[in-house]
């Protein structure tokens, strides 16, 4: 609900008042009718409800009287769980804003000090504002190892699964009795297009042996459902370990580590490229063979012995092979790499391994907290429709795909209006319609097949099998054909809104610790937002602080008084649950593959080495690298349509 209405007599004495649905009334044509606009337009949330309620001051019995009562919407209700994502249940007090300036000054991130808040009060529903409100309201103040490390994990692994039946896991102990201490993530893509987690594995080695345990206990967990594809950076003990249990998954290697093993390997300038384009564009098998072949010989390396292993394995990295799998768009292992960064800003060797996994659990909640974020808004609002020439296929893709995937969807109906159909062969059961660029003879040209009885329809570019959505040739068909309704099976079930429920655990949600440091924690976050309050009043008025001062010097000599008389077994633990699991010693680090640290003598001659420039790959001169680069900017900004046309 918002404020509405607010009458007032002569004597400025508040006579009338209602308030009404947040969702009343119309957003103003001229902010969806913008010919200039470049960000796309807000989701629409007024909608036209008429729920209102209307007070009145009655003189004559000194009371409110309601008048006026409308309890029905004409929308869905924001359930518990999307409440706080409502602009009325979102305003950051101004005891936080205070603690929120102090600690930015204090040199921490706004991202740090939105978790602390988090936690202080016990879920993001209970801040009482959103992250972007936080960065707002800051940006507007400027305008203007433990000895109880492996029981308390397990324990804390073991209080997961009380909470939440779903929850899995699985240990294994060594000769040595040691935790396994590298971190495997496994990671996939949602219904948004959003990154998913669906497990952290901390294994003791590297080897087909441990990889083959981790995808074990992973279909375990999926009750031996496959995966139907999967992606990975070339390790071959994971490839091993995958062709062993899941020789029918289609495996894709990353093209990332591909291109940089072929700078070690061949050493010959312009080779990167022509295999990049191996890589990423699609080519009939016998016309990859002759490029492969003409770039062998074009760059001397036909002998070359990691170039002959490559085309070995050609079927997990071209995409000549690859066509008509579904990677979520991938072609390398970002996702992934993405969520180890991610991981790494909290995570270090020297960490204890309960806190190694706590760690884990809170960016996991983050991500589920974006996604949840997601949810309430395909739920809550809108998009902007009527912006494409087929506005009812718009508007049927609006009403069942989430707001990302709608989007892109929408990209594609756009462009194919730069598409026509230039031949059209009707036969007695289908349509065969070829699809061709306005005005580009040299465009590859498409073929789409619509089968009338099935009401399907299908593209030989493979766009729809390999990116998941479907391709503005098949819109071009389409709008030929006047198609009113959306063949069924270009419609994906994993981009549906309702394909999934939404299940957000609460990071104060563990009810057995063994750990003392871990209930400390959470006895300082109860307190925390109260004496956030106190120190806010404090400071307002003079005597105020000092009252203040003497009722806190009166309480810690209490407080600390009652610490000294209570046992030393209530004060360390106090309540909490002992859960010893024999045969689990205290992990130890365990080398993991990569760069072995630097003596502190080579750390020093290293950085007395005079640093060499800078020098961009792509415009050849110093001082930048090709991120920042202009020249590559506008490259990138002149080929976009060349570049998006790569994939036909």
């Amino acid at each position: 609900m918002r404020k509405n209405q607010c009458r007032k007599n002569q004597a400025g004495i508040v006579t009338t008042r209602s308030w009404c649905c947040s969702n009343e009334g119309f957003r103003r044509t001229k902010y969806i009718k913008n010919p200039n606009r470049v960000r796309e337009p807000r989701s629409e949330i007024r909608i036209g409800c008429r729920a209102m309620f209307r007070v009145c001051y009655s003189k004559i019995t000194k009371l409110w009287v309601v008048k006026e009562f409308r309890a029905n919407h004409n929308h869905c209700m924001a359930t518990d769980m999307q409440k706080h994502f409502l602009r009325s249940h979102r305003k950051i007090s101004a005891a936080e804003l205070e603690q929120a300036k102090l600690l930015k000054e204090a040199g921490m991130k706004t991202s740090e000090i939105w978790n602390l808040f988090v936690h202080q009060n016990g879920g993001w529903d209970k801040v009482g504002c959103t992250k972007k409100d936080l960065y707002n309201s800051l940006a507007a103040g400027r305008r203007g190892v433990d000895d109880l490390d492996a029981n308390t994990t397990l324990t804390f692994l073991q209080s997961k699964l009380d909470i939440d039946p779903e929850f899995f896991y699985a240990y294994m102990v060594d000769e040595e009795s040691r935790c396994q201490m590298p971190l495997v993530v496994l990671v996939g893509s949602n219904n948004h297009g959003m990154t998913c987690v669906f497990g952290f594995a901390l294994i003791q080695n590297e080897t087909a042996e441990t990889y083959t345990w981790v995808l074990q206990k992973f279909l375990e967990c999926m009750k031996d459902k496959l995966p139907e594809t999967i992606l990975t950076d070339g390790c071959r003990s994971m490839n091993k370990a995958i062709k062993d249990l899941m020789p029918s998954v289609v495996h894709r290697t990353c093209s990332w580590h591909i291109l940089n093993n072929a700078i070690k390997h061949v050493h010959e300038e312009g080779f990167v490229g022509e295999l990049r384009n191996l890589i990423k564009r699609y080519y009939s098998v016998d016309e990859f063979d002759l490029r492969w072949n003409k770039m062998l010989l074009d760059y001397n390396a036909e002998n070359n012995e990691w170039a002959k292993a490559l085309y070995s394995s050609r079927h997990q990295w071209a995409d000549t092979h690859l066509r008509g799998s579904y990677f979520g768009g991938s072609t390398a292992t970002n996702r992934c790499e993405s969520m180890n960064a991610f991981l790494k800003r909290f995570l270090d060797e020297k960490l204890p391994l309960w806190r190694a996994l706590q760690h884990c659990e809170h960016e996991l909640a983050t991500l589920r907290y974006g996604e949840l974020g997601k949810h309430a808004a395909d739920k809550l609002s809108t998009p902007v429709l009527k912006r494409t020439s087929m506005s009812k296929i718009e508007e049927q893709f609006a009403s069942i795909y989430t707001r990302n995937m709608f989007l892109e969807v929408r990209n594609q109906i756009t462009r194919s209006e730069k598409y026509n159909v230039i031949r059209h062969h009707k036969l007695k059961a289908s349509d065969i319609c070829t699809i061709g660029k306005y005005l580009s003879k040299d465009h590859p040209k498409r073929k789409v097949t619509f089968k009338r009885i099935e009401r399907e329809m299908s593209c030989d570019c493979y766009w729809l099998e390999t990116k998941g959505i479907p391709c503005r040739h098949v819109f071009a068909a389409m709008k030929h054909l006047h198609l009113s309704d959306i063949p069924r099976n270009i419609i994906k079930n994993h981009w549906l809104k309702e394909c999934k429920d939404i299940y957000l655990s609460s990071p104060d949600a563990q009810r057995r610790f063994v750990n003392p440091d871990m209930i400390s924690s959470k006895r300082y976050g109860g307190i925390n937002s109260q004496a956030n309050l106190f120190l806010y009043y404090c400071k307002k008025l003079p005597k105020v602080q000092q009252r203040g001062m003497e009722l806190m010097l009166t309480l810690l000599v209490e407080m600390q008084k009652m610490v000294e008389d209570v046992g030393e077994e209530e004060k360390t633990i106090n309540g909490a649950v002992h859960e010893v699991h024999n045969g689990i010693k205290e992990p130890h680090p365990v080398a993991t593959k990569g760069r072995p640290p630097q003596s502190k003598s080579s750390q020093q001659n290293s950085s007395q080495k005079s640093a060499k420039a800078r020098i961009c790959r792509v415009c050849k001169k110093s001082g930048h690298d090709y991120r920042n680069c202009k020249v590559r900017k506008r490259k990138c900004e002149e080929s976009m349509e060349e570049d998006d046309d790569d994939f036909e």
